[in-house]
């Protein structure tokens, strides 16, 4: 179960589960019990709760996307969007060409520069997704203005989103104070809505389709007055925020086989083991560190009963790591995925679950183990090293900073070298 500190002071009934202020609409279930999330996902049809809308519009910066859009939208333009995505077959050469680009501005020959991989995959991620999930071709300028723009990872803490929605400061009215305390206390927040602002004026402005694209579908629907120019320039600032979350995690298991070399020989003999070591990766470095949904109509429901919940938060940081639904819960172990159906039962949710999924879920999949067949092969031209005092758990291995909504490792720095 989480370690929800700060909210311990605010328990409504004395529950470690269910958290609130007693004069507040809102009480928040937190779970970590794949029995509780199976319940709650079969006892009543569920939607995106409030809160998770709201801590996913304050980091989308847009609250017209897909991805915190109502649910008729969200549906009707996901069908859409999966028929835009690139076949399989066409992820190894895309893989190959954002690692190559990433190593290739990162390596100059020297065996001794330390670098910050998270900022550094943000921005070539980034690139590659405008490129190859959106389908843009894009200008000359615009990739310059990317690579000269200094990506920051990290967000508000999460326990503060919830205290903020917990007193409606997420409303119009108090933007301007909560603007104020961006600017004192958390720079980096207000940093990333600007350069996100520029960044979709510039994209929407230098960025052409390619035939069969999303955002020639996009274009296309906003012309036939399907969707608002707000929410085809939300769908823009999701690439963005999408680069943040595939970026922790390949970031995570670049990490991870730079310290676990003998991966590096069994995925080149059975690539099974290159979704297996995927899927741990996905497991112990969830980039989404929680989802929360609720019951549709509850926030509608007039006297609700003390043990109502409005909101319905999965903590999958504590989820995939519960001791009851996974052996050795704490240790790195891919081979754990050789068995069948050993993520079945609701313990093992990365990409959330029900039709408010992660729309994205198939495109990171392709992407992680391609990327990482690619660095376990023999035409791959680098050598991944850690630096010798470099901040992970005992086995080595990096440790993923709490509290965050999208969580990056504690210590991002690696090493690189030409072989």
């Amino acid at each position: 179960m989480s370690k929800l500190t700060i909210l311990d002071n605010l328990s409504w009934r004395g529950s470690d589960k269910i958290y609130s202020l007693p004069w507040l609409r809102n009480r928040i279930e937190f779970s970590a019990d794949p029995n509780r999330v199976k319940e709650f996902a079969k006892e009543s049809a569920f939607t995106r709760s409030q809160l998770t809308i709201d801590l996913l519009t304050r980091f989308h910066l847009s609250n017209n996307s897909i991805v915190v859009s109502h649910d008729e939208h969200a549906h009707f333009l996901r069908e859409r969007f999966s028929r835009c995505l690139p076949k399989k077959e066409a992820y190894p050469e895309i893989s190959q060409e954002l690692i190559d680009r990433l190593f290739c501005s990162m390596n100059d020959g020297s065996t001794n520069e330390e670098h910050h991989l998270s900022s550094e995959l943000i921005r070539e991620v980034y690139i590659s997704l405008l490129e190859n999930m959106l389908g843009a071709n894009l200008s000359t300028e615009l990739i310059q203005h990317i690579k000269d723009t200094k990506f920051k990872p990290g967000s508000r803490p999460v326990h503060l989103e919830g205290l903020m929605f917990a007193f409606s400061l997420q409303l119009p009215g108090v933007s301007l104070m909560r603007n104020i305390v961006d600017f004192v206390y958390f720079r980096g927040e207000h940093y990333t809505r600007k350069i996100a602002k520029e960044l979709e004026k510039l994209v929407d402005k230098h960025a052409t389709p390619k035939d069969g694209s999303w955002l020639s579908v996009l274009l296309e629907l906003k012309e036939e007055g399907k969707i608002t120019h707000p929410q085809y320039r939300g769908e823009l600032t999701s690439m963005l925020v999408s680069s943040f979350s595939l970026s922790s995690a390949l970031c995570s298991m670049l990490l991870c086989i730079a310290v676990l070399e003998e991966y590096v020989i069994k995925i080149r003999e059975n690539e099974k083991m290159a979704r297996c070591f995927v899927s741990e990766v996905l497991r112990l470095y969830s980039p989404f560190r929680r989802f929360g949904y609720e019951k549709k109509g509850t926030w509608e429901k007039r006297n609700k009963s003390a043990t109502t919940a409005t909101d319905f938060m999965v903590s999958l940081s504590d989820l995939h790591r519960n001791e009851k639904a996974w052996k050795d819960p704490e240790k790195f172990y891919p081979e754990r995925f050789l068995t069948p159906g050993i993520a079945g039962g609701y313990k093992y949710l990365p990409f959330g679950m029900g039709n408010r999924s992660c729309i994205g879920r198939s495109y990171s999949i392709q992407m992680m183990i391609n990327t990482l067949k690619y660095i376990c092969s023999e035409s791959f031209a680098w050598k991944l090293r850690l630096p010798k005092e470099y901040n992970g758990n005992h086995e080595g291995l990096p440790i993923p900073i709490s509290g965050r909504l999208v969580s990056f490792p504690v210590d991002d720095r690696i090493n690189i070298c030409s072989l």
